[in-house]
């Protein structure tokens, strides 16, 4: 007969191999890979340790909901002295990895200041995973009142827990670009007790469902390089749409060629939309200039279609835009990034459906990708009817009318984004456009180099005394 002692035994061997086998299928498996690393980026060294805020509230406005998640977060102590300032650098829309490489001004910043430097990875992106899918009953719980909550609870948790014996005259600023700037905006805004000032990088504060000064940004910065570059993109959108409705099988297998099956899964609309924002991005992120070299280098319009072709392969993923892959709710780190929880927020709350310009003749974009397209999109991906509702979101967050205090917020002046932020000063809100060549989204957060144009190093001479400022008094 078996013994007791057996049985116990295999009981609680089994259940260990069950209790790992469900670990590796965890986001926490694949994040907890790694929990302390070095880095040395441009010759600044810095060490960050990944960590876990155990107990963050899955629904912060049901106090009978006891759910709690892990929110992944990092802390960076090298240059911390006690009783210095706390820099919280927020995460959006994607994996966060710590402190951004690419985007180092901040640390410098929290360098100089003796900072305890921070970042907190936002919830359902990376592997802060709330649920274990991203089903639309899930992303229920994704929204800009739940991410501000988090910001506010984490805080009082940190304070108390983070092992740094913090205080509570302790100083803390929050740091953010693009929607996590609009974040730390709307933190200063809704939680003034809990910070000293804020820094909102390119922040989109402003909700706005349709968008086509956006489009109207990316000729308006194309033609600074010359008429021929906005117009020669104009061209490849005309052709590429003429294909698609004409003779559709042959622009398909130019890019299955490419994407292989991917390209053929999505609609003309949604490959029209793909196309567009690979010439946008590369815009947005600073390099028009080496974009519209690229384009006008080109000296026959046969070559302009290949080579373009071959430029967007190279620069995009189709999946990125396709309702097919976009409705797949299964969390998969090697798909986590596609954009289906960040769809969730545009098609929920904020809009940003990037329309073409109502000048017609600056469109950059095919007229097929219109507010129809995206409406059909978000009902096509979450499989509900589903739209945002931009003044709601103003008339709660301020919009354009934000009533911040101690709030600097910059944008470059390249940066489509820009009209759904803030340019100008008002009340206690010192707004910074920068405005020089291929200076664009979130220019100011990234490392500093000897041949920054002037504009740039201004403005971050002025962040820099700002951040001083908010410090000292």
């Amino acid at each position: 007969m078996i013994s007791q002692a057996f049985k116990l035994c295999l009981f609680l061997t089994v259940a260990t191999i069950a209790a790992q086998a469900l670990y590796l299928r965890s986001p926490r498996y694949y994040a907890d890979l790694f929990s302390f690393s070095r880095h040395d980026v441009q010759g600044i060294q810095f060490t960050q340790q990944q960590l876990w805020f155990e107990t963050q509230k899955v629904d912060h406005f049901k106090p009978q909901d006891t759910r709690v998640f892990p929110q992944r977060y990092w802390v960076s102590a090298d240059n911390y002295q006690p009783n210095g300032p706390v820099f919280l650098y927020i995460c959006g829309e994607g994996t966060c990895s710590g402190v951004n490489a690419e985007r180092m001004y901040p640390y410098q910043l929290a360098k100089e200041h003796n900072a305890l430097f921070v970042v907190l990875e936002h919830r359902f992106y990376g592997y802060s995973q709330p649920f274990a899918n991203l089903s639309t009953e899930s992303l229920s719980y994704l929204s800009v009142e739940q991410a501000l909550e988090d910001l506010a609870y984490f805080i009082g948790w940190f304070k108390v827990n983070s092992g740094y014996q913090l205080t509570a005259e302790q100083p803390w600023i929050t740091i953010g670009g693009s929607y996590p700037g609009a974040l730390s905006a709307w933190f200063r805004y809704k939680y003034p007790h809990l910070t000293v000032g804020a820094w909102a990088s390119s922040a989109v504060v402003n909700a706005i469902t349709d968008f086509p000064d956006f489009d109207n940004q990316i000729f308006l910065s194309t033609n600074k390089s010359g008429s021929e570059c906005p117009t020669l993109i104009q061209n490849l959108t005309a052709y590429f749409e003429t294909q698609l409705y004409n003779t559709p099988t042959l622009v398909q297998k130019q890019f299955q060629a490419r994407f292989g099956q991917n390209a053929t899964l999505l609609s003309r609309e949604e490959l029209l939309w793909f196309i567009s924002d690979v010439f946008v991005e590369s815009v947005q992120y600073g390099n028009r200039e080496s974009l519209c070299e690229f384009l006008t280098n080109i000296t026959d319009f046969s070559s302009l279609v290949t080579q373009a072709i071959s430029y967007i392969v190279e620069k995009g993923d189709p999946r990125s835009y396709g309702s097919y892959f976009l409705k797949n709710a299964t969390f998969d780190p090697a798909t986590m990034d596609l954009g289906r929880q960040w769809n969730y927020q545009v098609c929920s709350q904020f809009g940003w459906l990037q329309t073409p310009s109502q000048t017609r003749s600056n469109a950059m974009r095919s007229q097929k990708v219109n507010l129809a397209f995206y409406k059909k999109f978000c009902q096509d991906v979450f499989g509900i009817p589903l739209w945002p509702d931009t003044d709601a979101i103003n008339n709660e967050l301020g919009g354009l009318d934000l009533q911040a205090t101690r709030l600097i917020m910059t944008n470059g002046g390249e940066d489509p984004w820009q009209w759904a932020s803030k340019t100008t000063s008002s009340g206690d809100i010192e707004a910074i456009l920068i405005d020089c060549d291929d200076c664009a989204h979130c220019v100011d957060l990234y490392n500093p180099k000897d041949g920054d144009a002037q504009a740039l190093k201004d403005a971050r001479e002025q962040i820099s005394a700002k951040i001083a400022e908010f410090l000292s008094t």
